[in-house]
C-alpha cells in the first residue's frame, strides 16, 4: 500500500492522534507490539518512521487542532486563562502553559489548554509578560477581550501580569497550600509528629520486606492490604492524606512495631495530635477539592472561606495541643484572602485553575 493511498494516509494520521492524546513515546511506532498490531490489521501498510511522524503528522495535528479551537473562539467577547509555570526535578526545562475558559453560545462551559510554551532564562516579571503576549498573539486574542488570568502567589507572577496590562487573581488553592503550610509548621510538637510519620511512610517506601511484613498483618488482622500514602511538599493535602494513612493502619503499625523496627515511632500523645489534626485539615481539604474542580467559580471562593473562618474561629475541647495551629490557620486564613476578596473580580463567577 503506497504512502499517497487514502487508508495509509488515514491510519497515519490516526497513530499521530494516537501518541498526542494518549501521551505516548514517538518511539511507539518502532515498538514490535504495536508494529505486530498494525501487520495484522493491515498486512499492506507500510508503518511511517518516528521522524516523519514528527515532522510531517505532528505539525498537521497542532494546525488541525489550533483551527478548531480558534473558530470556537472566534466570536467569543470575553475568556478567562489560567497559567503557570512548570518545572520538573528530572528535566531541565520550564513550560508556561496557557489554559483558556469561555462560556459558549448555549451557556456552557468551555475550556482549552492553548500552549505549554518553553521557558528559557530568568522568570522575570518581563519575561513572563513578553512571553504572554507572545501567546496572546499566536492565536489572535485581544488584551480587551481577556476578563481575568488566574496566576500563583509568586511576585513574579503577579508583576509579569501588571507588566501585560492584564487583570488576575491568585489561584484559591495555591493560597491554600501557603495557608496550610504557615499552619504546620507554627506549633512545633504538630512537626515533630508530621516528621515521624514522614520517617515511617519513607521506611515502608524504601524496604519491599518491611511493606510486604505490614501487608501480611493487615491481612490477618481483617484489613485491606494499603500502602501508606507519601506526602510532597507542594501539595498540602497530600500531607492530609499521608496523616489519614498512618491513622488508617495504626492498629497494623503497632502489630508491626512488636515485631520489627522502625527508625522512629509515634507516641500515644502524638497519635492523638495528628487525629486532632487531621479534623481541622478536613475543611481545608474539601475546599482545596473543590476550588481545584474544572467546574469551580471564583464565585465559590467567598462563602467557602467565610465557613472556613467560622470553623476556624470556633474553640472546642479538642482544640487542646493544637490551638496555636488553629490560631495560626485562622490569621492566616483572614491576611491571605483579605485582600483577593475585596477585588470585585471575585463577584463574577469567574473560572479557577482546572
Amino acid at each position: 500500500m503506497s504512502g499517497d493511498n487514502p487508508r495509509a494516509l488515514k491510519i497515519t494520521e490516526g497513530i499521530a492522534y494516537f501518541i498526542a492524546l494518549d501521551d505516548q513515546p514517538l518511539s511507539a511506532v518502532e515498538n514490535i507490539g504495536f508494529r505486530h498490531l498494525l501487520g495484522i490489521l493491515e498486512p499492506r501498510y507500510e508503518i511511517p518512521s518516528r521522524h516523519h511522524i514528527t515532522t510531517a503528522m505532528l505539525p498537521k495535528v497542532f494546525h488541525d487542532v489550533k483551527k478548531q479551537v480558534s473558530g470556537l473562539l472566534r466570536d467569543v467577547s470575553a475568556v478567562s486563562f489560567t497559567t503557570d509555570i512548570w518545572s520538573s526535578s528530572v528535566c531541565p526545562m520550564s513550560l508556561l502553559s496557557l489554559t483558556v475558559q469561555w462560556i459558549d453560545d448555549n451557556f456552557s462551559l468551555r475550556h482549552a489548554t492553548l500552549q505549554a510554551k518553553p521557558f528559557r532564562g530568568s522568570h522575570t516579571s518581563k519575561a513572563i509578560a513578553d512571553a504572554f503576549d507572545g501567546m496572546l498573539q499566536t492565536w489572535c486574542i485581544p488584551k480587551t477581550s481577556v476578563h481575568v488570568v488566574l496566576r500563583d502567589n509568586a511576585r513574579n507572577m503577579i508583576k509579569g501580569m501588571n507588566d501585560a496590562g492584564l487583570p488576575s487573581l491568585p489561584c484559591a488553592a495555591h493560597t491554600l497550600q501557603l495557608v496550610v503550610h504557615e499552619g504546620l509548621l507554627s506549633q512545633r510538637s504538630v512537626a515533630d509528629a508530621l516528621a515521624i510519620g514522614r520517617k515511617i511512610v519513607g521506611h515502608f517506601k524504601h524496604s519491599p520486606l518491611a511493606y510486604s511484613c505490614l501487608e501480611d498483618i493487615q491481612l490477618e488482622i481483617g484489613q485491606p492490604a494499603k500502602r501508606l500514602q507519601q506526602d510532597v511538599q507542594t501539595r498540602w493535602n497530600s500531607t492530609f492524606y499521608m496523616i489519614q494513612s498512618l491513622i488508617e493502619q495504626k492498629r497494623a503499625l503497632g502489630v508491626f512495631v512488636s515485631e520489627h523496627e522502625l527508625p522512629d515511632n509515634l507516641t500515644a500523645h502524638q497519635w492523638a495530635l495528628l487525629e486532632k489534626v487531621v479534623t481541622v485539615l478536613g475543611p481545608f481539604e474539601e475546599l482545596t477539592r473543590k476550588v481545584s474542580s474544572s467546574e469551580a467559580m471564583a464565585a465559590d471562593v467567598i462563602p467557602a472561606v467565610t465557613v472556613l473562618q467560622r470553623f476556624l474561629s470556633r474553640e472546642t475541647d479538642d482544640d487542646h495541643g493544637i490551638k496555636t495551629m488553629k490560631g495560626t490557620l485562622a490569621a492566616a486564613v483572614r491576611r491571605r484572602f483579605s485582600d483577593v476578596e475585596e477585588q470585585p473580580l471575585y463577584s463574577i463567577a469567574t473560572l479557577l485553575d482546572p
